[in-house]
């Protein structure tokens, strides 16, 4: 197989991320369009991940599923699985429309963590759907866990259960921002920072922090952290804006992409002693 790619589209460019349940079905189709339009350069060679957005991040708030601590209702377990397999279905049905075969998968299903880290976690069917020709399709969801009993384990993490079992060459998350941005002392954004290193990404890390926006998994932080992750394992990450859906393309294939690169750290299959990040 050649190398494999992961596409991530924030569930803010998909929905509106302030809103309950409120897709942007013309955004989803010209994503799907673009895919469509490169079909043969990524059949079999593209999973996708969308992110949350007003379905992740507002379902849990209004059932109070975000914690298990919270005095949640078992009556309401079932919810946000319920409703990421609707958002999923609502992506699947307008990409199938336009050309491009998804397949959906839900993390509750195949996902067990231990403290937040996936400890196990079955992805021979991923592969399956690939070598039909077909896009596997995830999002984040509700899985159990064997010390918090449930958590939100967030579309941003997804890519990561596939870096053993795959070789994976480029994670791209698309957002509703240029990159990685660097702040002045003010809070102002100043600039996109093009590339992160094993050198700078401590003080890069300074700069991220939480969306702005209805988030409850971490924002630009999480994404930056689960990317480092990757780079450790020699995946190549990108950040970049994905307002204009054509911008996926570039993102994908260009050897030096807009927005920011986060550097793999070692080459795919060689051992190395560096830092481990966050102690994982």
């Amino acid at each position: 197989m050649s190398g494999m790619f992961v596409v991530k589209i924030g569930g803010s460019l998909l929905t509106d991320k302030n809103g309950y349940c409120a897709p942007n079905k013309e955004m989803v189709r010209q994503y799907a369009r673009t895919i469509a339009s490169a079909w043969d350069r990524l059949r079999g060679n593209l999973i996708l991940v969308v992110g949350g957005g007003s379905y992740g991040n507002a379902v849990p708030i209004r059932y109070n599923l975000k914690d298990a601590s919270l005095p949640w209702k078992d009556r309401d377990l079932s919810m946000m699985t319920v409703k990421m397999f609707e958002w999923l279905s609502l992506v699947t049905e307008i990409f199938r429309e336009e050309g491009v075969p998804c397949y959906p998968f839900q993390p509750s299903g195949f996902v067990v963590t231990d403290d937040k880290h996936p400890v196990r976690f079955f992805v021979e069917p991923v592969q399956h759907v690939l070598d039909h020709g077909v896009v596997p399709l995830f999002s984040g969801d509700l899985v159990f866990d064997l010390k918090r009993e449930f958590i939100i384990f967030s579309s941003d993490n997804i890519p990561e259960l596939f870096v053993d079992r795959m070789p994976l060459q480029r994670v791209v998350m698309l957002t509703d921002v240029e990159g990685v941005l660097e702040y002045a002392e003010d809070g102002l954004e100043r600039r996109v920072i093009p590339a992160v290193t094993k050198e700078n990404y401590r003080e890069v890390l300074l700069c991220t922090g939480p969306s702005r926006k209805q988030d409850i998994t971490g924002g630009m932080k999480n994404k930056l952290e689960a990317l480092l992750r990757l780079a450790e394992q020699g995946v190549e990450g990108v950040v970049t804006s994905g307002r204009d859906a054509s911008a996926l393309l570039p993102a994908l294939f260009e050897e030096k992409p807009q927005g920011t690169v986060i550097r793999p750290w070692v080459k795919r299959g060689l051992v190395e002693d560096v830092d481990r990040v966050f102690g994982l």
